[in-house]
């Protein structure tokens, strides 16, 4: 293993332990998506309603499915971003001094945003095991991947609020967008969708997780704009991040 390949796995090792020394976040990452995805599809009447699936127009689908459905999604995105902003608020005094001993940025970086990328799969997969119980998605890797990337690219906003912003403000705002994002702007049950909705990151992850709930045939084209996301999300981040050491 190169020198640089260690001291990211030395890195992101360090930041592994700080997670399981931290029960609020532990808590956040496992217990969170099993109570609400839990509660809701074992809450919610059963009842049918119609709504609009990408590539297949409208459908009438069971209650439990589309909240089950869109939830997996929420949670990655509510964890990710949380988790995105603990990553930051715990590791900038550390890796600063990790740079002074030598390790370098990029490793520092990598690390971090590997931790993110954990707390995004341990969400989409908590939430994906207990929806199981009740509903199965049609296409299980595209709903996945889309749950997932929308997870990781909220983690990488929560980063830039972990550097931006106070920690109050952080955790106020990655509980409130997420949630505006999947559970209101792309809604599928809402006939028109306001205009924004389309600007937000949770558009083409929402219509591609909803279309894989209910079709086999789901269209790869959104992934494009769902990596560009992605890409512009994780420049800003670290960016923030660089400034963040440098100061």
């Amino acid at each position: 293993m190169t020198a640089s390949g260690r001291r990211f796995r030395t890195t992101f090792e360090m930041g592994l332990r700080e997670y399981a020394r931290t029960p609020v976040l532990l808590g956040l990452v496992l217990f969170l998506p099993a109570y609400f995805v839990g509660i809701f599809i074992h809450v919610l009447p059963t009842s049918s309603l119609p709504i609009y699936v990408p590539g297949s127009g409208r459908m009438t689908v069971q209650t439990v499915e589309i909240y089950g459905a869109l939830l997996v999604p929420l949670m990655g995105a509510l964890i990710g971003g949380i988790a995105g902003l603990f990553v930051m608020l715990s590791a900038t005094d550390a890796d600063a001094r990790l740079s002074i001993a030598g390790v370098g940025p990029v490793s520092l970086l990598a690390a971090r945003f590997t931790l993110i990328v954990v707390a995004g799969l341990a969400a989409v997969g908590v939430s994906l095991a207990v929806l199981a119980t009740a509903f199965v998605p049609e296409a299980i890797v595209p709903f996945v991947l889309a749950s997932l990337v929308l997870a990781v690219t909220y983690g990488l906003l929560g980063t830039l609020a972990g550097l931006l912003v106070s920690r109050l403000a952080g955790v106020y705002l990655m509980l409130i967008a997420p949630m505006l994002d999947v559970f209101f702007f792309q809604n599928p049950m809402i006939d028109d969708g306001h205009w924004l909705s389309t600007l937000l990151p949770g558009h083409f992850p929402t219509a591609v997780a909803v279309d894989a709930a209910f079709t086999r045939s789901v269209a790869w084209d959104p992934f494009g704009p769902i990596l560009a996301w992605l890409g512009v999300a994780g420049g800003f981040a670290a960016l923030a991040y660089y400034r963040a050491l440098r100061t």
